[in-house]
């Protein structure tokens, strides 16, 4: 009986990272977009380079949804200032439902996009707190027409 050794065979090269691709349309867009990408790929740092390329990355309209969602965000937030009369409560309920049904929904696609969870769970807390400021502006007018009505009417 023989004792030797055996190498085992060797390891599969690991794949390689995953790239974003360039747009597939045909349309002159798609070409003004690829050009751009094209030109903008030399100049990305290679520190950068696993952010430039990866499959949520600016190369993709997973990066830069978000990004421009950011807006409802800062809208939100400046809407604190208003008056509580002037807020929609309609407005405000479809904004916070849509934020928080989208937040479940970016952690459930692939790739995972935490920047669309974060800004889809600020766009939800944001209207959430005007619906609680429209909330309590509606029990404070009830509790003022009932104050109004337990008074009696001054006659002169």
């Amino acid at each position: 009986m023989s004792t030797a050794v055996q190498t085992p065979p060797p390891a599969a090269p690991p794949p390689p990272p995953p790239s974003a691709r360039a747009s597939a349309g045909k349309g002159i867009h798609s070409k003004v977009y690829n050009g751009l990408i094209g030109v903008c790929d030399k100049f990305v740092p290679a520190k950068m380079r696993p952010l430039w390329m990866h499959a949520a990355g600016p190369k993709t309209v997973f990066f830069w949804a978000p990004i421009f969602k950011w807006g409802l965000v800062i809208a939100g937030l400046s809407d604190l200032t208003r008056p509580a009369d002037t807020i929609s409560v309609t407005a405000c309920g479809a904004l916070a439902a849509t934020g928080i049904i989208w937040s479940r929904y970016s952690l459930v696609i692939i790739p995972k996009n935490y920047s669309l969870f974060a800004v889809n769970l600020f766009v939800g807390l944001t209207q959430l707190v005007q619906l609680g400021r429209a909330y309590n502006y509606q029990l404070e007018q009830e509790k003022l027409q009932k104050a109004q009505e337990a008074k009696p009417a001054v006659i002169q």
